[in-house]
């Protein structure tokens, strides 16, 4: 990083602390990394994907596409329908001390959605509680889901499934190796980098320690160690500190060994693990930000570090999802049976227009 003299800097930060707060004003749940970043994360954890795992995903244009797909559930958030949000802004977060209050742990919730839920609301009701255990300020919580830690862990385990799934045609209709298929083989490739890219943004978004924390937006309640306050820090971390740094692909490259290996059939204690050590690291990115270092070598360092560990995780990913979707001959044999297939045909079963292929 080239040297600027430390006024200059300081007028800079200044200057992206004040434009931070204007945007935590404007989303009470601020988005993890901007879209740079998120793009980044996908791009690094597509190179990393071994000879063996999909090899049209490392096209260029196929790369760009699932890279672009990685910011939709951001854009998602813009909408402000009532069903939406209230369904998809709770899955980009988990406040792990949520759990506190519940007598419970990262390893002691269900791995099923519904039934975490059902899992608080029976604590709850053993304990007597008539209200969440956390207070929830109703101008804050327009989406009603204030009460809840947060379902990021599910939205991730179940978008691998999505992955899995669509892995799984690719692979059956390059398994049958039809000509007359292109078009569906092209249409099944589209369908899985939009999934793939969905979960790499909820890989991203738990690479981003604030949101895995309830000192999201700043640190609440006792505040021994004189953490900043800042409503606006959660923005600062997702855009402008990258920008600060000048965070390129190369930089979090260097970083990614591509050692890490999940459980390809069910990967939720690896999502836990992801999870946790982002926790981890909230007290030291706040420990940044006071001492000034989050703008120096040592903040560019853990920024580079816990984008590359976004990286590594959703390369673990893709390849177990890859892996696990290998067709049987009878899965290969069942997908032709009910796919209702005709050569010539429209998909709707009547006759094309177009002469049948050769």
């Amino acid at each position: 990083m080239p040297f600027t003299p430390r006024f200059v800097r300081d007028i800079t930060f200044a200057a992206m602390a004040g434009a931070c707060a204007i945007v935590a004003v404007l989303a009470d749940q601020a988005h993890a990394w901007d879209a740079a970043g998120h793009r980044m994360i996908t791009s690094v954890a597509i190179d990393g994907l071994p000879a063996d795992g999909p090899a049209w995903v490392k096209e260029a244009g196929m790369r760009d596409r699932i890279s672009d797909q990685s910011t939709v559930p951001d854009r998602w958030r813009s909408i402000k329908i009532g069903q939406l949000q209230h369904a998809n802004n709770p899955d980009h977060y988990f406040d792990v001390e949520d759990l506190e209050a519940y007598g419970l742990t990262l390893k002691d919730i269900s791995p099923l959605r519904v039934e975490f839920i059902k899992q608080l609301m029976l604590i709850r009701f053993e304990k007597g509680w008539k209200l969440p255990p956390k207070p929830v300020n109703p101008a804050r919580d327009t989406d009603k889901t204030q009460e809840w830690p947060g379902f990021l862990p599910y939205a991730m385990c179940e978008q691998y499934g999505k992955v899995q799934s669509a892995f799984r045609t690719v692979r059956v209709l390059e398994a049958i190796n039809d000509p007359a298929r292109s078009l569906q083989l092209e249409q099944a490739r589209a369908d899985a980098s939009v999934h793939m890219g969905i979960l790499s943004h909820y890989v991203g978004d738990t690479a981003q320690p604030l949101h895995t924390t309830k000192h999201h937006h700043g640190w609440i309640g006792e505040n021994p160690d004189s953490f900043t306050t800042d409503r606006g820090f959660h923005a600062y971390i997702d855009g402008a500190i990258l920008k600060l740094h000048a965070i390129s692909v190369a930089d979090i490259k260097s970083s990614c060994g591509f050692t890490l290996k999940v459980t390809n059939a069910d990967p939720w204690q690896d999502v836990l693990s992801h999870i946790d050590r982002s926790f981890q690291q909230v007290k030291p990115l706040y420990q940044l930000k006071k001492s000034g270092q989050l703008e120096e070598e040592e903040g560019k360092a853990f920024i580079v570090t816990r984008l590359a560990d976004g990286a590594q995780m959703l390369s673990a990913l893709y390849l177990a999802a890859w892996q696990e979707a290998a067709p049987t001959d009878r899965a290969i044999e069942d997908f032709k049976k009910y796919d209702n297939f005709v050569k010539g045909a429209t998909p709707a079963g009547g006759a094309s227009d177009s002469p049948p292929a050769d």
